[in-house]
Formats: structure tokens, sequence, C-alpha cells
């Protein structure tokens, strides 16, 4: 009899043996849900990864095929360097083996193993913390849809329409559908990002912003989606600073956004550099800000006096300079 065994990339990068078509191979198995008309599906458990009280069993067979499936990644609205995969549009690429280092880049392998008629296989069961972890996604998704409907969704989802309306042109945007999140990522390379998504954090509902480097988490409220949508516009006029404090010996990042009246907002990051025997360590992402150091964003487009952004001129640029900076999907 045959069935199918799902193994993933980095489980098999990890401390997988290698196997090809045609030669013999073993993996500790638990059951995927059944699905009528399909080969019996399974996923290889070789970290115990799995439930206690989920069955799993070691299986043999001989391989048949294997086939490689790589999901394109893509941004997650309202998160900055963020992906997801998208399960549906997979590539598939057919292998005659999988080897370190691997052949090709995947997410999986599909593998179709020839097992003896009448072999332990394990069974499906859904283990207690499954359940229960459906259960909580189930809810959560509940309540992100009915907050879009809410007083304050409901003035997010405007905002969201508005700038569509407004900086479709000047500026790559992603939606969410099932809740309320928004990325806008300038074609300038030299302009401020934005990214908001409203969410549950240990401090309540709150509406989590970033402008450029800076992320400020308000209370969900009507006041406070005010302030987002300053903040927004803070950054397509160019009003939006990056700050090393103090030049001489830094320990602290400010991003600092300007209304049109004067107001302004601060978002401070403070750290301490781990030194030791000469050296220091510190994350990727303050490195990056040291290194970028003081600098103004440049406005989204350029603007007229009484009127919204040029989005010919700027289009035009964005154009000319190949300004496409989207971030690489990061792999885990």
């Amino acid at each position: 009899m045959q069935i199918e065994v799902v193994i993933d990339e980095w489980a098999q990068q990890c401390c997988g043996v290698p196997f090809r078509v045609g030669g013999e191979a073993s993996w500790q198995l638990i059951a995927a849900q059944p699905q009528a008309g399909s080969v019996p599906r399974f996923f290889d458990d070789q970290h115990d990864q799995a439930a206690e009280d989920v069955p799993r069993l070691a299986v043999t067979g001989t391989v048949t095929s294997i086939t490689g499936v790589s999901y394109p990644a893509i941004p997650t609205p309202g998160e900055a360097h963020s992906y997801t995969a998208d399960r549906s549009a997979p590539t598939v690429h057919p292998l005659d083996s999988v080897q370190e280092p691997a052949l090709v880049e995947v997410s999986e392998y599909r593998v179709l193993l020839d097992v003896a008629d009448g072999s332990a296989l394990p069974a499906y069961r859904q283990s207690a913390a499954e359940i229960e972890e459906r259960e909580f996604e189930a809810r959560t998704a509940e309540r992100r849809r009915e907050r879009m409907t809410d007083e304050v969704g409901e003035l997010l989802e405007s905002l969201a329409d508005e700038v569509q309306r407004s900086y479709a042109d000047v500026a790559e945007i992603r939606r969410a559908t099932d809740l309320s999140a928004m990325t806008v990522r300038p074609l300038r390379v030299d302009a401020a990002a934005v990214y908001w998504a409203r969410q549950d954090s240990e401090a309540g509902d709150v509406i989590s912003v970033q402008v450029g480097d800076g992320v400020w988490r308000l209370p969900a409220s009507v006041d406070n989606v005010a302030i987002v949508r300053e903040l927004l516009d803070a950054a397509a006029h160019g009003r939006v600073e990056e700050h090393v404090r103090p030049p001489e010996s830094p320990h602290r990042l400010d991003t600092e956004a300007h209304a049109a009246d004067g107001r302004s907002w601060t978002a401070t990051v403070q750290f301490e550099p781990f030194a030791a025997d000469g050296f220091f360590a510190m994350p990727r992402q303050l490195w990056a800000r040291l290194q970028r150091g003081e600098h103004r964003y440049q406005p989204w487009a350029e603007t007229e006096p009484g009127a919204g952004p040029s989005v010919r001129t700027a289009t035009r640029r964005a154009r000319v300079l190949g300004m496409d900076h989207a971030d690489p999907p990061e792999r885990a």
C-alpha cells in the first residue's frame, strides 16, 4: 500500500537522514486528518513535537517519489519584517533525492512511500492541546471581526479606506481582511513606512503603530485613532526624524513625529550594549539603526499648496529610480 509522508525542510536539514527515490526510508509518524479519496497522509515527528496523547509509530517503506514544495512569503499587514507562507500558491519541485545540502530551497518534502500491506500505521487523533488551540484561534478570529465594527474599528477601517484612495499610486499598501491592520510602504526609499494593527497585548486592547523605526502602542480609543492619523500624516509629509542620543555615547534611540500644528510624539528605545573583553554586542535591528544614524525621512510625494500629494511626480520618480524596496523574506 502507499502513503504520503510530509517532512518539514528545517527538520530534515537539522538531523534528517538523506533519502532517495527507490531507497528505503524510516520515519516516526503521526497521522494527518483523513481526506476522502486521498492517499493516507502522515507527518514526520522525528523531533517529538507531537503531544503525548497523539499516537505515533515508526514506519519503514520504499520511497517511490519525492516532491519539494515551496510557498511564497507574503508580508503580514500591520507588522514590519513579518511574513506568512501563502499556502494557496505552492510551487512544486520533483526530486530524485534529498541530501545535504538541500538540492533546492523548499518549505517541505512530500514523499510517497510504499509500505507492506497490513503495516501498522498510527491512527489520527487530535490532541487536547490542539483542540484547545483551535478553539482559542476561533475565539480570537471572532473577536477581531467584532472589533472591526465597533466605534474604534470603524474609524480605523475608514482611515484605511482614505489611505487606499489617497496614496495607492505612491506606496505599496497591504490591508488585512480579518482585522484592522495595514501596511503603507512608500515607493521612495528615503521615506518612512507606516504600519498599524489593532491587537491584544499585556496592556489590553491596543493599536500598535510603527512609523519609520519608532513603535507606539496606544490604548484602542477614538482619541488614539486620531493620533494614528497624525502619525500617518507626519510620515506622508516628511515630518518624521530619527535621533541617536547622546551622539558621543549612544544609549537611546528616538523617533519623533511632528504634526503640522507643532505637536509631536516620540517613541524611545533605551539600550546598553553588552560589553566584555573589548567586544560588545547588541540586537541587529538596534545596530542597523545606529548605523543609519540621525536623519529625517522625506515626504512620500511632492506636494503643491492646497493640494494633496503630486501622484504623477512621485510615480515618475519611482519608475525612474526603480524604488521597489520590499524586504526579502527572513528565514527562521
